[in-house]
């Protein structure tokens, strides 16, 4: 891999735009994986660090003289840390790397033959993307993650509108530079979930992903300032309501017969889920009420079955055990 600087001549084939805040250790982590690539381009590396407290633009100008840093005097969050990349960018392909994520050797070149290969035949409508290694770094458990949509859902589309995204990071994204010329950079003004955002304006301008069906990424999940927690659903279900009433009339032609009552019922549906995972019933009994407000319970029974039959097992089990 050839890495080309702020000042080189060439234009880059990727430029890879890393937003940070307060985890230079994982930052480093990150750029090892980079520069350890087996991707034969040029590429261009731009480090955002989103006015962190320690000391990463000082270690990146010490130890990185071929990374290309914006340090901001300011938090701006994670959406307007990686459009100041996207901005300074010279590279034919965009790719993000979470500061906190890790990229196999191999991830560069698959992607890269995935968008110039002949089964995508044409690049103009395609981005890129891989499947994932999730690592649960505190319990150090490591599972693939498939990022295809899930069958539940009629399309890309429909899954984004109310499952949220199926990518589980940007990391695991490349975009020609063309699709962010078309369909606009990260809406800053979202500080939750901006990626689904973008990845819908997307399909909605008629890109397409591909898929490299290669685990080439690893999301780690920890407890350093991710972005789902429980604390956070009641303002991400508002986001995705927002984003459902935003779109939806741009989007009903492609979604045929899935009406929007249907689409606002799986949101609360989807969410519901979470806070099962985390054993408070209470709100996932609620977030299920509700979905039946948008659509029949037997449509909500049906596609909550896995959950209610858990949750009945319990119950059963626990008064067997007390009888």
């Amino acid at each position: 891999m050839n890495i080309v600087t702020a000042s080189s001549t060439p234009i880059p084939d990727v430029s890879v735009i890393i937003p940070t805040y307060n985890r230079i250790a994982m930052l480093e982590e990150a750029l090892a994986s980079l520069y350890a690539q087996d991707y034969d381009g040029t590429v261009e590396i731009i480090v955002i660090d989103d006015n962190s407290q320690d000391g990463t633009a000082q270690v990146i100008r010490e130890k990185y003289p071929d990374v290309q840093l914006i340090a901001l005097s300011e938090n701006v969050g994670a959406a307007a840390a990686r459009n100041q990349g996207i901005a300074v960018s010279k590279g034919q392909f965009i790719a993000f790397l979470d500061s906190d994520d890790l990229w196999e050797r191999e991830h560069l070149r698959s992607q890269m033959s995935l968008l110039n290969s002949k089964t995508v035949t044409d690049t103009q409508l395609f981005f890129g993307v891989s499947d994932v290694f999730i690592w649960e770094t505190v319990k150090d458990i490591r599972y693939k993650k498939s990022q295809k949509p899930k069958l539940q859902y009629s399309s890309v589309l429909h899954q984004l509108l109310a499952g949220g995204s199926f990518i589980s990071t940007p990391s695991a994204v490349v975009f020609p530079k063309h699709v962010l010329d078309a369909v606009g950079v990260f809406d800053k003004n979202i500080r939750l979930a901006e990626d689904t955002d973008l990845y819908t304006r997307a399909i909605l301008r008629g890109f397409e992903p591909a898929f490299t069906e290669q685990a080439s990424v690893i999301r780690r999940k920890h407890d350093s300032g991710q972005a789902m927690t429980i604390k956070n659903i009641e303002l991400r279900i508002k986001n995705r309501l927002d984003a459902l009433q935003k779109y939806y009339p741009l989007a009903k032609q492609k979604l045929g017969n899935v009406k929007q009552r249907q689409i606002h019922s799986e949101i609360y549906s989807d969410f519901a889920r979470y806070y099962y995972e985390e054993k408070s019933y209470g709100r996932w009994l609620k977030l299920l009420f509700v979905s039946t407000r948008y659509s029949s319970p037997l449509f909500v029974l049906r596609t909550n079955w896995r959950y209610i039959n858990d949750f009945f097992g319990r119950i059963i089990s626990k008064l067997k055990f007390a009888s």
